[in-house]
């Protein structure tokens, strides 16, 4: 529904929008961007390269899976937080459980039938996810990035610098900014 180029920002204002006259609608693109966002931040400051995060991340569908780590938050937190401090995903979001117990499970009814939503609840979902979409964003801002320009194709895995909340990394032994 929304290109890349369109932004964060204003996607998160029309899922607002929508929210007023179509809540459930609303949080199913909400939960969409929310995990459009952390794609794209992982995509974006990663240490493997990008042909292979994208690979990993297509098949990629829950937030956590305890039994195989093949979820948003392992994946983050071997790309993301291995090279920054207090950057795991649940510090970078705050409040993870509310939104593993809440949103997604609102966002779990809608999609499989499972019962129906207030509107109520619908929009309260859209919030979490909205306020969760833009901790991602300011967490990639503070750190220079901007989750809505090009990604660059890094075809070799940067070298962790545990340089903390800076952004310098090395690729090919050369130092980058």
């Amino acid at each position: 529904m929304f290109t890349v180029s369109y932004g964060s920002r204003c996607r998160e204002e029309k899922i607002r929008e929508m929210a007023e006259s179509d809540p459930t609608t609303a949080v199913i693109l909400a939960s969409v961007h929310f995990e459009w966002m952390i794609k794209r931040a992982i995509l974006k400051i990663g240490l493997s390269p990008t042909r292979n995060l994208r690979s990993e991340l297509e098949g990629i569908y829950k937030l956590k899976d305890n039994q195989n780590h093949n979820d948003y938050i392992s994946i983050w937190n071997r790309e993301v937080a291995a090279q920054m401090k207090k950057s795991k995903l649940g510090t970078v979001l705050g409040n993870l459980h509310k939104i593993q117990r809440g949103a997604l499970t609102v966002r779990g009814r809608i999609i499989h039938g499972n019962g129906t939503v207030s509107n109520e609840v619908g929009v309260a979902t859209v919030e979490v996810f909205i306020k969760a979409s833009k901790k991602i964003r300011e967490f990639l801002e503070k750190r220079g990035f901007d989750i809505d320009t090009k990604l660059k194709s890094r075809r070799n895995a940067k070298e962790s610098s545990g340089c903390g909340s800076n952004n310098e990394y090395k690729v090919n032994n050369k130092s980058r900014i």
